[in-house]
């Protein structure tokens, strides 16, 4: 049975084919039965002429036979949709205007949502594209409150509760957790570092993993060529260093040669030789960076010496922790049990790395979602994702309403047609069938096009977000779910708002469709309906205003913060010596040199250094204890500049009281510092700063404080001035590694950056300028969410205005075409042309108004989950609410004005005439 039934499905199915010879072949089928039918008839003494009617009577109706015939050999639901697709791309052809409008309108709704997905994806979504990213788990630990805990070179947080947050282990740990074996499939730990890597003489800087061996095949990476890191590069040396390098890396500096294996590139001075290369699919364990380098965890101590407990290597060092731990689970064992394990494991471990060498009693592991690695996308971005996401989704609900109420007026136009069908037989579902495909043949065609707009703009964020002396490192993967999201939102457009002109379609008057004028089914319920639309779509549109002007206003406030120095004319870049090469001494003999090269260079008034570039650079913490006063547990640290002689100077950061740094503060000198007036506010509230002394964590012995500089904008233009001071790195010279170099020029700074350069290489041909930038250029940098946010809703804010423009003039074009006699009688009455041209002007400012009110409410409301990303205003801003509700009055009157101005101009004896 179910044989015979997809026999006859394959019949119908290959039926939908070869219609018109089918219909041919059986037409002349039926004209040949009709023959023989007339050729009897006659036989039996009927005249032709009566002979061929009896016939056609006595076969029945050849049309309805035509048509059981179709249905019996097809199958009935896909050839009617055939039919209702043909017919509506009749219709398209008919109205190209409509058209155009509907599907440019959805293609830039779509196309925004698909690129603001495509980004949310990336910062909600990816994952490390790895062999099961579920199963693994990124260990952490937390601390209470009261306990203490070890030295981390990483991240370290506290919780609502106070306790200690970190993911960082010591290596001796690692190795303690790596022995439980039957609680995971794999143990493994890896650092995210960087390092100056040389190739064929030219420096650069990359960003490298220190992994441990069993990594790659934890994750199940396999590299395209040679060989992974295995767990013999975790204990056998001799061969000496080995990397496996990315395949970006691969095609930048070795042109994708195979010769590229065994070749030799020197990392942070040390030649290490290059064993593999990873898939271009795998970037590291930092969902966020292009890792380009991956070498064994245990060549730290030779690629990047870290002195510390009189120990150039963190491998045997207990009180260091820095390793980032990740496990991928065993499915024959329970999550919590495997956790519980490592937890007691931990604890035991732990003791050694402790400030005070006790076992830690309020110190245990959790495990935490490790599918995204070291995961710092989402921290940073989720909550500015949700945002776009959300005003990207009223751009698109705008849209959707422009298409209603373009769909709506279609429908009005269209009432003779659906009259005629409906009187002809036609069912309503079928009415109703026809127009919602209609509708999703625009929303599939907007959809189209808005794929392609959402593809050509998908790198628009992350390009915005690059800093422009860097290269990009947020990648976006355009893959099937971004393409499903997109024909999802395309049919749900489609559906939804092409109900409401289909249902409207089908409460059409048959009797008073028929008539001879249009003009007789005049309705205000319909206009009503496609007022109410207009007015949701100036009030979505007054939201998306209002959040542009609050946006923008955001942008130019904190353009016009005062900063507390010059930042023009001054040229950035960092040095970062590599240890293996360097010490602290050396590092700072290297600076002083380079200093006064740089100095000689023709155009430059002044040079300096600093650990820290203020604004944009981030923060280096530090403790601070006035000499004298009771040392106080916790008490918080403060913001620390390791700077040079002439900084203050260079950036025109001013000196309140006291002096700067000059040529005598040696490291034979007393130690002296600069603090700025934040810091002598807090700590010296009823005394004088200068003279006094404080003991610092960097520094042995006491430091003495010497002048009070000018508080300046530090880590970003948002937060105030901390409680920051400065001190001079010819006198801590342990602290002297990665810096960088202020130039202030006479002219545009980037005219040296070439001699600049050159300065370099000739006191280190293998140390690369890092990070070259204007000071400016790094403060554009840091407002670059901000820049993003004006821009995108700047953007949505105009496509608003123009989509409600749109709706107005539609519908206004719509009711004063219905209402043309009735305006023909008021004019042929006595009124004038003024008079009707403010009746269609009020109606539209009563439109405009009601829309508005409902907006500014709406934008009230949200405006409580933007407070946090504006500055220096509040979401109920006057001047913003004014200037949105004022440029949609005026724009609503502009689209109106045609529409009234046609009304106006409509003779009476005309319209009465017709009517």
């Amino acid at each position: 049975m179910m044989a015979s039934r997809f026999r006859v499905f394959a019949a119908k199915l290959s039926g939908m084919f070869g219609r018109r010879k089918a219909d041919h072949e059986f037409d002349d089928e039926m004209r040949l039965h009709l023959q023989l039918l007339t050729e009897r008839f006659i036989r039996q003494g009927m005249r032709p002429e009566e002979a061929a009617s009896a016939a056609r009577r006595q076969f029945g109706n050849t049309t309805l036979l035509q048509q059981g015939q179709r249905e019996m050999r097809s199958i009935m639901s896909l050839s009617n949709l055939g039919r209702d697709l043909r017919f509506s791309v009749r219709q398209l052809r008919r109205n190209p205007t409509l058209a155009l409008v509907a599907i440019t309108s959805l293609a830039l709704g779509i196309g925004a949502n698909t690129a603001i997905f495509a980004v949310a994806k990336k910062v909600l979504l990816d994952t490390l594209p790895v062999k099961d990213p579920k199963q693994l788990r990124m260990l952490t630990w937390v601390a209470g409150h009261d306990q203490k805990v070890p030295l981390v070179w990483g991240d370290a947080s506290s919780n609502a509760s106070g306790d200690h947050i970190s993911s960082s282990f010591s290596y001796p740990v690692f190795e303690e957790l790596r022995k439980q074996s039957d609680a995971f499939q794999y143990l493994f730990a890896f650092k995210d570092v960087q390092m100056t890597a040389a190739v064929d003489g030219q420096p650069d800087l990359v960003s490298a993993e220190f992994v441990s061996g069993d990594t790659f095949n934890a994750l199940g990476v396999q590299p395209i060529l040679g060989r992974p890191l295995t767990a013999a590069d975790d204990t056998d040396s001799s061969s000496g260093p080995v990397a496996v390098i990315s395949e970006a890396y691969w095609a930048a500096h070795f042109a994708r040669s195979s010769s590229a294996l065994g070749k030799t590139i020197s990392l942070n001075g040390i030649p290490t030789t290059i064993v593999g290369i990873a898939p271009g699919s795998f970037t590291g364990l930092q969902i966020d960076t292009v890792t380009q380098v991956f070498v064994p965890l245990v060549m730290q101590p030779l690629l990047l010496p870290r002195p510390q407990n009189s120990s150039a290597s963190l491998l045997n060092n207990p009180q260091s922790w820095w390793l980032l731990v990740m496990a991928r689970l065993r499915p024959d064992v329970p999550e919590v049990r495997a956790q519980a394990r490592l937890d007691a494991i931990l604890r035991q471990a732990a003791a050694a790395g402790m400030p005070d060498g006790k076992a830690p009693t309020q110190f245990h592991l959790q495990f935490q979602s490790g599918d995204r690695g070291l995961d710092y996308l989402k921290d940073a971005f989720a909550r500015p994702s949700y945002m776009l996401l959300s005003l990207s989704g009223l751009v698109l609900l705008l849209a959707c309403v422009n298409l209603a109420n373009l769909l709506l007026a279609r429908v009005a136009t269209r009432e003779r047609e659906v009259s005629t069908r409906l009187a002809l037989g036609a069912g309503r579902a079928h009415i109703v069938r026809q127009m919602l495909t209609e509708s999703l043949l625009l929303s599939s065609l907007g959809g189209t096009a808005g794929l392609l707009v959402g593809y050509l703009g998908r790198n628009l964020i992350p390009h915005l977000l690059a800093k422009s002396w860097s290269p990009e490192t947020i990648q976006l993967d355009f893959d099937g779910r971004v393409i499903a999201f997109t024909v999802g939102i395309s049919l749900a457009t489609g559906i939804l708002f092409g109900l409401a002109p289909a249902w409207q379609a089908t409460r059409t008057n048959v009797n008073s469709g028929l008539k001879d004028t249009a003009h007789a089914t005049y309705s205000r319920q319909k206009i009503g309906l496609g007022k109410g639309l207009v007015i949701f779509q100036i009030a979505l549109s007054a939201i998306l205003l209002i959040g542009a002007g609050l946006f923008v206003r955001t942008l130019v406030n904190l353009n016009h913060t005062p900063l507390g120095f010059r930042p023009d004319n001054i040229l950035l870049f960092r040095l970062a010596p590599p240890k293996t090469r360097y010490t602290g001494p050396q590092s700072t003999a290297l600076y002083r040199q380079l200093e006064e090269k740089l100095a000689a260079i023709p155009g430059v008034r002044s040079v300096s250094l600093s650990t820290i570039a203020i604004v944009g650079d981030g923060y280096s913490g530090s403790t601070f204890h006035v000499s004298g006063r009771p040392i106080i547990e916790g008490e918080r640290r403060v913001q620390m500049n390791i700077v040079g002689t002439d900084f203050l100077s260079t950036l025109g950061i001013s000196i309140m009281r006291g002096r700067s740094f000059n040529t005598h503060d040696t490291y034979t000198s007393p130690k002296v510092a600069v603090v700025n007036q934040t810091l002598a506010r807090k700590y010296f509230p009823n005394q004088d700063p200068l003279g006094q002394t404080f003991e610092n964590e960097d520094a042995d012995g006491p430091i003495q404080i010497v002048g009070i500089a000018a508080d300046t904008r530090y880590a970003n233009l948002r937060s105030p001035t901390p409680p920051l001071f400065y001190l001079p790195y010819l006198q801590h010279p342990d602290n002297v590694g990665r810096m960088v170099v202020e130039l202030r020029t006479f002219a545009e700074p980037a005219g040296i950056v070439n001699q600049a350069r050159a300065a370099v290489a000739s006191l280190d041909p293998n140390l690369p300028l890092i990070e070259v930038r204007t000071m400016t250029q790094q403060i554009d940098s840091s407002l670059s969410n901000e820049r993003i946010f004006a821009r995108l809703t700047a953007g949505f804010g105009l496509l608003a205005l123009l989509l409600a423009s749109i709706g107005i003039y539609g519908i206004m074009s719509y009711t004063v075409a219905r209402r043309t006699s009735e305006i023909g009688i008021r004019m042929a009455l006595g009124a004038r042309t003024d008079q009707v041209l403010s009746m269609v002007l009020r109606e539209v400012s009563w439109m405009a108004l009601a829309g508005v009110a409902i907006g500014i409410g709406g934008a009230l409301w949200l405006g409580r989950f933007l407070s946090a990303m504006l500055y220096g205003l509040k979401p109920s801003d006057p001047l913003t609410l004014i200037t949105a509700a004022a440029l949609l009055a005026i724009i609503a009157l502009l689209a109106a004005l045609g529409p009234a101005r046609r009304a106006s101009r409509i003779d009476p004896i005309r319209a009465l005439r017709h009517e």
